[in-house]
């Protein structure tokens, strides 16, 4: 029986890692070095996203676009078309592996796999939640204790900024590299699979939340790419003063710290060869999403939900005795389970997802055929080799978006109004797969009740002045 470790990071673009990619300048030495080593998906896609979303899908083999379940999901935060917990009918890829013998483990900074009603560590016997990314609410206090400039614009200083302050609350006690959130996930991962390697088969999943925003590695990694005594820590994009000082250093924190992250993926991987485990076990390799780097002159994931650079994923096997391969077909992640639990000769009932394998083997030319329908909260994407077709599922009067993926590889030209016959036909595609037409009605009705964060507990403050 093969061990199994899965590596999954949040907000990592698929052209960061190899030759000839946009972003291939960015130093990816670990991450280079395995991609050579593995089974490559080269045209994978989130099924449905963002961060929880995808996750759910990842783990259960069950499809979570479109939004047709509804379990509990109060107290969640944020909450979204998606966005709640894995469903009690939904076995978890933990419980398949516990069940057929294995030692489980989980080890994950992405605190939205933590929040009230969540129910993320089904199946593991072991769980570590390194805690305090982004607006996990560690601390709450001592507000005066933390100092929002040189993070925001000039002139915004004495603005509330609570998701900014609630970070640098969490972080007031890091004082050296290893204290930051991803060396601490990578080591405890790293001592988890040697302390219990020798109970053999292992199931691990390494989660981790960076690069996602707060784009926060030592300085240092940025400053390979841009400074200048002009420009801020925009740690989080939103904040960008938008000069071209601002872009420049906002870019590099970001591409610092992919760099960051491969560096201390390497001490997981190390781990693997010092163990001498290489050769008996199954290594994925799978992010959640990308982001958008001013790709259309702006940062981040949420302007532009479903076009490709948000959208694909890396998906990669590091499988013993499989040479590596690149695999072209078009895949989505629910994929993920089935392949795993075929890889590892475990029996299961039927899931949404299929295994993957057989287009390694040759046994297959597709699993999802030449078009394939994707989600990200309110928006779908209908997309194939020549064309992306993006809308607003719930809204009748939002222009459609049309990208021609041959001659615009980075989805920025809507042509639209050039194709009404194109728009048609995939409109039609995508309502055929809701089941209904557009714009449509799901299941999952988000409760916003009970939002206990830094942010909420200042507007109710406010809002009881004022009365």
């Amino acid at each position: 029986m093969q061990n199994v470790i899965v590596i999954c990071l949040d907000t990592f673009r698929t052209d960061l890692v190899g030759e000839g990619q946009k972003l291939s300048f960015v130093d990816t030495p670990n991450l280079d070095a395995l991609k050579k080593q593995s089974v490559v998906f080269e045209n994978a896609y989130g099924e449905g996203q963002p961060t929880i979303q995808m996750r759910r899908n990842l783990m259960t083999g069950m499809r979570s676009f479109p939004w047709n379940e509804c379990p509990g999901d109060r107290g969640l935060w944020p909450n979204a078309l998606g966005w709640h917990q894995i469903p009690e009918d939904h076995q978890t890829l933990a419980e398949h592996f516990f069940e057929a013998g294995y030692v489980t483990g989980f080890v994950a900074d992405t605190y939205h796999m933590f929040k009230a009603s969540q129910n993320f560590t089904r199946g593991f016997m072991q769980w570590s939640f390194i805690r305090g990314q982004e607006g996990d609410p560690l601390r709450t206090g001592p507000l005066d204790a933390v100092d929002v400039t040189g993070h925001v614009s000039a002139g915004k200083e004495g603005d509330p900024h609570p998701g900014l302050r609630q970070y640098l609350l969490n972080v007031l006690d890091r004082r050296k590299e290893e204290d930051y959130f991803t060396p601490r996930v990578f080591m405890t991962a790293a001592s988890w699979l040697a302390e219990n390697i020798s109970r053999a088969p292992v199931f691990l999943w390494v989660d981790s939340f960076a690069p996602h925003e707060y784009w926060d590695p030592p300085y240092e990694f940025a400053d390979r790419h841009y400074t200048s005594p002009a420009a801020r820590n925009f740690i989080h994009p939103s904040q960008c003063d938008m000069t071209e000082e601002g872009i420049e250093r906002t870019k590099a924190l970001y591409f610092g710290y992919v760099t960051f992250v491969d560096k201390w993926i390497g001490c997981l991987l190390n781990k693997i060869e010092e163990l001498g485990i290489a050769d008996e076990t199954t290594l994925v390799f799978i992010t959640d999403h990308g982001t958008e780097i001013m790709d259309n002159g702006a940062f981040g994931k949420g302007k532009n939900g479903p076009r490709v650079y948000n959208a694909e994923i890396n998906l990669w096997f590091r499988q013993p005795g499989q040479s590596p391969a690149s695999i072209e077909p078009f895949v989505l992640s629910h994929h993920l389970t089935p392949t795993l639990l075929d890889l590892a000769g475990i029996q299961h009932d039927e899931l949404d997802g299929r295994s993957l394998w057989p287009l390694v083997t040759g046994e297959a030319e597709q699993i999802d055929g030449d078009t394939i329908v994707h989600g990200w909260v309110n928006r779908a994407c209908v997309r194939d080799s020549e064309w992306a077709y993006i809308t607003d599922t719930l809204k009748a009067d939002v222009e459609p978006l049309l990208f021609n993926r041959t001659s615009d590889l980075y989805e920025t030209r809507n042509v639209a109004a050039d194709h009404p016959e194109i728009v048609a036909d995939r409109r039609k595609k995508l309502e055929n797969y809701l089941g209904q037409p557009l714009p449509c009605d799901y299941k999952h009705n988000p409760d916003t009740r009970t939002q206990a964060t830094l942010a909420r507990n200042l507007q109710i403050r406010k809002e009881l002045v004022n009365e």
